[in-house]
């Protein structure tokens, strides 16, 4: 039992932990715009230029349209059809 409530503590502590680290990006994007163009050419520095989409293998670039990147009158293509 004490095993349980531990690891329940551990992951309610990492949570919260995340949760305030991106409370605390928000408050830098928000009330410090230079700090944060900053921050994103230092990691475009160090890790190189974002892809341009992280959401899928680049190969399929351009073959999908995402929800919220369709036109109103475009259904776009549903691959789990």
């Amino acid at each position: 039992m004490t095993a349980i409530i531990d690891q329940a503590i551990r992951e309610m502590e990492k949570k919260y932990r995340w949760q305030r680290v991106a409370e605390q990006i928000e408050q830098t994007r928000r009330e410090d715009p230079q700090a944060w163009a900053d921050y994103l050419a230092e990691s475009e520095l160090v890790q190189g230029p974002r892809p341009r989409s992280t959401r899928i293998a680049p190969e399929w670039e351009g073959l999908i349209t995402f929800p919220e990147e369709r036109d109103e009158g475009d259904p776009g293509r549903d691959l789990a059809r």
